[in-house]
């Protein structure tokens, strides 16, 4: 059963305007090993009041109906709940889109229409530390950074250190107290090194680094 690394269930809110696909997110999130729904939300009015007196470990938001939507309401729930995750959902592909609820705190971004599998998994990916980017935006993040020049060099001081720990085998509670920061911040700067190096995965970004390939 999947869990958050502490032994209890997953909790995750739910942000979907449409009442049929908001019916379809909840049964399928609830209805997974580990995960719990804590609360479901018909679109941003009022959620970030609620979800600051009860934060979820994982926010869902599916954009593409959404209306009002501003990137600033993603930034600002990311700096009232630094610890947790957010998940969007989206049929668009517009790069500027992408990027900016990537900078403002966005962790994975699902394009739609997505499998069950893939929700779930992107969920527990989220809640171990990792970065989720499907299909297209995979893609256009891909080229975002080559076209930037983005390699090992764009890493800051700290996320080597982090990457350097992460080749010795230690975890994250070790990590955090050799580097004298949280196991929340380390999970951050990880985030971060996957979006820097395009990669998938911990392991894929620890190759990247120690295997530089030549720009």
């Amino acid at each position: 059963m999947a869990k958050d690394g502490t032994g209890t269930d997953i909790r995750v809110a739910v942000i979907e305007e449409n009442a049929v696909e908001r019916e379809y997110l909840l049964a399928l999130v609830g209805g997974a090993p580990g995960v719990v729904v804590s609360a479901a939300y018909g679109g941003l009015d009022g959620a970030m009041a609620h979800l600051e007196k009860d934060p979820p470990d994982l926010v869902l938001i599916d954009l593409e109906a959404l209306t009002n939507f501003q990137t600033d309401w993603i930034q600002e729930l990311h700096r009232k709940l630094p610890q947790t995750s957010m998940l969007v959902l989206s049929a668009e592909k517009d790069r500027d889109e992408i990027f900016q609820t990537l900078e403002a705190g966005v962790s994975g971004w699902l394009q739609k229409p997505c499998t069950a599998k893939q929700l779930i998994r992107a969920i527990l990916v989220l809640q171990e530390g990792g970065a989720v980017l499907s299909g297209e935006v995979s893609r256009q993040v891909l080229d975002y950074f080559h076209a930037r020049g983005a390699s090992v060099d764009s890493l800051t001081a700290r996320e080597r250190e982090v990457l350097g720990h992460l080749g010795q085998g230690c975890l994250a509670e070790d990590m955090a107290t050799k580097l004298g920061i949280s196991k929340e911040t380390i999970r951050t700067h990880v985030r971060h090194i996957l979006v820097k190096l395009k990669a998938n995965s911990r392991a894929e970004a620890l190759a990247k680094y120690l295997n530089p390939a030549p720009e």
